[in-house]
């Protein structure tokens, strides 16, 4: 018996009665040909896209629908907050196969909505379309105080290098499919009030880990034009230094600070320095006096 498809209105309908949330300056969200947002005068707006694929970021044997809901919004806040910035409000647009029912998209959209309303960013419109495999493309919105936006281009030999968290849990996850591990891989936690935090302690530079540690560094590099020494890296229960330094999916932040930080945690996150910023081939980088070569999940490049 063919299955019965769900109407885009239908969608949509489900989409509003689910709560999208709400912000100061989203003055129409849902419901009419344009969201309508009203910055703040003393503020920048910052915006990330990021698309999330089928048996590309996820297999939908493996993860739940809930979890590719969550993810698919915690890879655009990770960005927002690896550029300092609040969430403001977020677009979500799906391409649903066929194999995609109701109760499926239902919990695609409870995970995604409750950490949007975690992170207290509205969802305030989108697109659907029908395909063979399923797509999700998130535009996600931050604002944040008028230049000051935090860049990846402004580290300086000197500075010190911190990364927060413990890094390859999620590629551990990925390979065992178990335990603490699986469960990072499934539901990352953006670190968007240390994004924040990060600009009142006159943090140089930012990035965020989604595609290895040992590539994202490299990238921060070369935008700033100059080279890392890394020491040691906090590695994840379990987890290897390859895991951690190429596996990527760990969405934690590596920023740069002009000198040492007096705390080793932000609440229960903890706060690791792992090197200095030197002077030198912009972009080369070394740990534990030996090269490092930057290689992590490229798109162009990894199976």
């Amino acid at each position: 018996m063919r299955r019965e498809r769900s109407s885009e209105n239908s969608v949509i309908a489900r989409i509003v009665t689910k709560g999208t949330g709400e912000s100061a300056g989203l003055v129409l969200g849902i419901g009419d040909d344009c969201a309508v947002f009203r910055p703040a005068e003393d503020e920048d707006l910052v915006f990330t896209t990021d698309l999330f694929l089928e048996d590309r970021h996820f297999r939908r044997t493996d993860h739940s629908a809930g979890s590719a809901g969550h993810k698919t919004l915690a890879r655009g806040l990770s960005d927002l907050a690896a550029m300092g910035a609040s969430p403001r409000f977020c677009l979500l647009s799906l391409a649903l196969p066929d194999w995609a029912d109701d109760a499926w998209i239902d919990e695609f959209l409870d995970g995604f909505l409750a950490l949007a309303r975690r992170a207290g960013i509205p969802l305030a419109g989108g697109d659907l379309a029908r395909q063979e495999r399923f797509a999700a493309d998130i535009v996600a919105c931050g604002g944040v105080p008028r230049g000051l936006a935090l860049r990846r281009s402004g580290a300086q030999a000197g500075d010190w290098i911190y990364v927060s968290g413990q890094l390859g849990g999620a590629a551990l996850g990925l390979e065992s499919g178990t335990g603490a591990a699986w469960e990072r891989h499934l539901r990352p936690e953006p670190r968007l009030d240390l994004g924040c935090q990060l600009r009142t302690w006159g943090a140089t530079a930012a990035i965020d880990v989604s595609d290895g540690l040992a590539l994202d560094l490299h990238r921060l590099c070369l935008a700033s034009g100059v080279a890392a020494v890394l020491d040691g890296i906090p590695l994840f229960p379990g987890a290897s230094l390859q895991q951690a330094l190429h596996g990527g999916d760990d969405y934690e932040l590596v920023f740069t600070l002009p000198a040492p930080l007096s705390i080793c945690a932000l609440g229960d996150l903890p706060l690791t320095c792992i090197g200095r910023i030197r002077n030198g081939e912009p972009g080369t980088m070394s740990l534990g006096g030996q090269a490092l070569v930057p290689a992590g999940y490229d798109h162009f490049q990894t199976p």
